[in-house]
């Protein structure tokens, strides 16, 4: 995303640690290590990810399969919440639509999230893809965001 929007909210808080530890090479595990995922940047209702395409993430027709961009997508929808909500509090994908505009070629695919409403227990976040300069995916999602589980003695 080129410059935030105009009406985009103000958030009651930001951790910049939790945003640090993202930038600074957390260590992913699952999909999102396989894949190759490497956050490049965060701030108050943004993130930014990247990855890499590589063959074993192409389709048999020359593209990057479309569940590679899904999960780009689906990651940066969540992610970018972490610095927004409560430590230990979960966030959790219950919506997403995305369009696929453009097939994804070799070169870097990133996706650009932002936070267009946050409550306790919801937010709204909106993402555009890019494929080396070219717009290839624009999508929302919403996420549940649950509260931290209590410490038990």
């Amino acid at each position: 995303m080129s410059s935030p929007s105009p009406y985009r909210p103000s958030f009651e808080s930001f951790d910049p640690s939790v945003a640090e530890s993202m930038l600074s090479g957390m260590a992913m595990t699952g999909l999102p290590d396989y894949l190759g995922i490497h956050v490049t940047d965060v701030g108050p209702g943004t993130m930014v990810a990247e990855i890499d395409v590589r063959t074993e993430l192409m389709n048999p027709f020359g593209s990057a399969h479309g569940g590679t961009l899904a999960a780009l997508v689906d990651h940066v929808l969540g992610a970018v919440l972490y610095p927004l909500i409560p430590r230990g509090a979960w966030a959790a994908t219950t919506e997403l639509k995305l369009n696929f505009l453009a097939p994804v070629r070799v070169g870097v695919l990133r996706a650009s999230s932002e936070v267009i409403a946050l409550s306790k227990r919801t937010a709204v976040v909106r993402i555009d893809a890019t494929n080396d300069g070219r717009l290839v995916g624009a999508a929302q999602g919403t996420v549940t965001i649950s509260a931290p589980k209590p410490v038990q003695p």
